[in-house]
C-alpha cells in the first residue's frame, strides 16, 4: 500500500498543471505586421476584430473594438459590451476583421 502526504499530493498537482501550460510564442515580422493593420483598422473605424492572445500559459481570446493602442509600453485596450481589456502587443496570437 502506498501513502501520499499532502505536500507531495500538492506538489504533484501544481507539476502537472505546469506541463499543460503553453509557452509564449513569437511572430515573425511580417504576421506583426499584419496583426497591426487589422488593429489600426479596429482603432480609426471602430470596427470589431476577434483577437486571441496568450495568458499565464494558455490561448484566451475576445471579440471587441481596439480603442488604444501604446506604442510607448507596447500594448492595446480593447472595449468588449462590458469589459475593457489590456492586452500585451507581445502577448497577440492572431487579430482577426469580423
Amino acid at each position: 500500500m502506498q501513502y501520499v502526504l499532502p505536500e507531495h499530493s500538492e506538489a504533484l498537482q501544481k507539476w502537472h498543471a505546469a506541463q499543460d501550460k503553453i509557452s509564449k510564442p513569437t511572430l515573425d515580422e511580417q504576421e506583426l505586421i499584419e496583426i497591426g493593420q487589422v488593429v489600426m483598422d479596429s482603432l480609426k473605424h471602430e470596427l470589431n476584430v476577434k483577437i486571441i492572445y496568450w495568458v499565464n500559459g494558455s490561448f484566451d481570446e475576445v471579440i471587441g473594438v481596439v480603442d488604444r493602442v501604446d506604442q510607448y509600453e507596447k500594448y492595446i485596450k480593447v472595449r468588449t459590451d462590458d469589459d475593457v481589456l489590456k492586452i500585451m502587443v507581445d502577448c497577440l496570437i492572431t487579430v482577426k476583421r469580423i
